[in-house]
């Protein structure tokens, strides 16, 4: 019997109109259905009795190293790092998918506290109180040795919440001897009431894989909410604007201004090549000068660097044009 004829009958099977079918033909499918049965069975066991999923609140000051560390646990790039403080603007959402799991990361702005707020807007300090709303677990990540007054400020507002937290002490590749971050270790599990105290490297990816084991142990039994595909919920467009002021901050550093952002104006694929169409959004006019740079260098430079990593993104080549605006209203 071809497959022609087959899929009509299986058709009719799913219609519970076997009756129509030759004899041999409705047993053979009926040992299947049975099987496909069985087989969704065990899988529906596994996923209400052994599977976790939920998400993890990865928070702490600018610059201890959050997105790096969700970048890490993802196993792909989902969030743009930079030196810069407060690179991270709004929640970015990444997906981390284990054989029993499904753990999203939710990497947030950097929180300040006292003269520092006045840097951070209302609706990045709005993102961080929002991932801690809707959190199963925290991801306390600190530098190591050097526990500042904004991380008590973070731990003071913890307090408001109920979940559980673990602490993750970043850059330990920074001392080469390990006993010498071990009193600041000690001294951490005083600063609250944490499930672990993890030492970590999320840059060289030491100590990464426990994190993520210790994670998966602290959230509840559910269903997964995402596919297996997605590493996140930002959108190709929106990667694609982060990407290029990853490079914009890279590349200008002290000289950048805070209100810069990115957007993509327009995006066609044509004969396998993508077209991209960008806009840098600026505050002041004055800013137009810097971000394009002598003779359009810094610009050309940025393009070039974006476009590199964006076909990564794509899997296709880029041309990417850009054009630098004023924007009236700052974005964030």
């Amino acid at each position: 019997m071809s497959a022609i004829t087959i899929k009509p009958l299986l058709w009719n099977v799913l219609l519970n109109q076997e009756r129509l079918l030759p004899k041999p033909v409705a047993r053979h499918f009926e040992l299947l259905n049975k099987k496909r049965h069985q087989r969704l069975c065990k899988q529906c066991r596994m996923t209400k009795d052994n599977y976790r999923s939920g998400y993890v609140a990865v928070i702490g000051r600018p610059n201890v190293g959050k997105s790096t560390l969700v970048n890490a646990l993802v196993g792909e790039k989902v969030s743009i790092v930079t030196s810069k403080p407060q690179t991270t603007q709004i929640n970015i959402l990444g997906i981390v998918h284990l054989p029993h799991a499904q753990i999203m990361l939710v990497d947030t702005p950097g929180l300040l506290s006292g003269r520092g707020k006045r840097l951070s807007s209302k609706q990045t300090r709005k993102e961080t109180r929002n991932a801690l709303a809707m959190a199963d677990l925290a991801v306390v990540v600190v530098e190591v040795n050097r526990w500042k007054k904004e991380d008590d400020y973070l731990m003071e507002r913890l307090g408001e919440f109920n979940f559980e937290k673990i602490l993750a002490v970043n850059k330990i590749d920074l001392f080469k001897d390990k006993s010498q971050i071990l009193d600041f270790l000690a001294q951490s599990s005083t600063k609250g009431s944490f499930k672990e105290i993890v030492p970590i490297s999320a840059l060289r990816d030491k100590n990464i894989t426990r994190l993520r084991s210790l994670m998966e142990a602290n959230l509840p039994f559910q269903t997964p909410q995402f596919s297996k595909t997605t590493v996140t919920d930002q959108s190709t467009v929106f990667r694609i604007s982060e990407i290029v002021r990853e490079k914009l901050m890279k590349c200008l550093r002290d000289e950048l201004p805070y209100s810069l952002t990115c957007e993509v104006d327009h995006m066609e694929e044509k004969n396998n090549l993508i077209l991209i169409e960008l806009s840098i959004l600026l505050f002041k006019e004055s800013h137009k000068k810097i971000v394009i740079g002598k003779n359009g260098r810094i610009l050309k430079r940025v393009g070039t660097e974006s476009r590199r990593e964006i076909e990564k993104l794509l899997g296709k080549k880029v041309f990417l044009s850009s054009v630098v605006k004023t924007n009236q209203k700052r974005r964030i």
